[in-house]
């Protein structure tokens, strides 16, 4: 009998094995996706704005909560913490123009501009009218832009390791393109990605090889579009500064609540940027997490989503 038994587990560990060399990348990468999407209880759905066909995530119930994510990334960078907003906030988690899913047409501008603009046609479509908002590197430069254009939408504001702050120190991956390398963030193969999936985190999480193959290479499928995307988003300037309008500038009025998280061992953008917005935003809070890279809600999404929710509860929170 166990003998039998040893040789049925042989066989399914066989098949499954063979079954994950000869399913398709694409489909094995969907498949475990979905997977994280079902654990944090988000369903996939879309809308057209314009020209662009916009897919999302959402799900969980209270407030609505919209997120931003990064420059590379996509909804899915957001599965993993909305485990725990979900069951405080209707998290919405979108493929920002470009990216993801999202229409991603090189023919089009992705600045500031054309992305705020966009992005506030997203939410009129989503009958936003009210409603919390967080944005990650990229998505959090857009999250301010957006809140201090329409602040009376916004009931908290949540920056995690946000691009565009001026007054903070130079990050590494600013650095060495300032000395002429290429950006880290732009990855052209599979050797590039994997050097920059080692920049973003501390500890790096669980992600299964296969995800991060396949990753790597829609990366370089999308090279080109990534490009125009950068150089439109943040130009630079040739003495290294930014020429589009910092997140000083356009928060320095702004009087909502807001959060500011940061790793304190990131190296794509300074944690130093959380006291460069606290000079204008002196009520924010600030949470720095300690030996934490640059995605945060990657690497420890349990201890960043707490001081959110405690702060969207009314909760007094402490600067870190």
């Amino acid at each position: 009998m166990l003998n039998l038994l040893l040789i049925v587990i042989s066989l399914i560990i066989v098949v499954c094995l063979v079954m994950y060399i000869i399913t398709p990348t694409a489909t094995l990468f969907k498949f475990l996706i979905s997977i994280e999407r079902s654990i944090a209880r988000l369903y996939v759905d879309r809308l057209t704005i314009d020209d662009f066909e916009i897919e999302y995530l959402r799900g969980g119930s209270g407030e609505p909560l919209l997120l931003l994510h990064g420059f590379g990334g996509d909804k899915d960078h957001w599965n993993r913490i909305a485990g725990y907003l979900g069951d405080h906030f209707d998290v919405i988690a979108i493929d920002l123009p470009g990216f993801g899913n999202s229409s991603s047409e090189i023919t089009q501008d992705y600045d500031v501009k054309s992305q705020i603009s966009r992005l506030k046609k997203i939410v009129d479509a989503l009958e936003l009218t009210e409603f919390h908002l967080a944005g990650s590197s990229m998505g959090g430069y857009l999250a301010g832009h957006f809140a201090a254009m329409y602040p009376n939408q916004i009931k908290n504001l949540w920056l995690i390791s946000p691009l565009g702050v001026e007054n903070s120190d130079e990050s590494e991956m600013f650095k060495a393109i300032n000395a002429g390398q290429h950006p880290i963030i732009l990855p052209r193969n599979g050797s590039e990605f994997s050097a920059l999936f080692a920049n973003l985190f501390v500890k790096r999480p669980f992600v299964p090889t296969i995800v991060i193959a396949y990753l790597a290479t829609m990366a370089e499928q999308r090279i080109e579009l990534n490009t125009k995307i950068f150089n439109q988003i943040h130009p630079i300037n040739h003495d290294g500064t930014y020429s589009a309008l910092s997140l000083e500038k356009a928060l320095h009025n702004y009087q909502g609540a807001v959060l500011i998280t940061w790793g304190n061992k990131d190296r794509i953008l300074d944690v130093s940027g959380a006291l460069g917005l606290k000079q204008v935003l002196p009520d924010a809070h600030i949470d720095i997490l300690n030996n934490v890279g640059h995605l945060p809600m990657l690497e420890q999404p349990f201890n960043t989503a707490q001081p959110f929710i405690a702060l969207s509860k009314g909760k007094k929170e402490s600067d870190c």
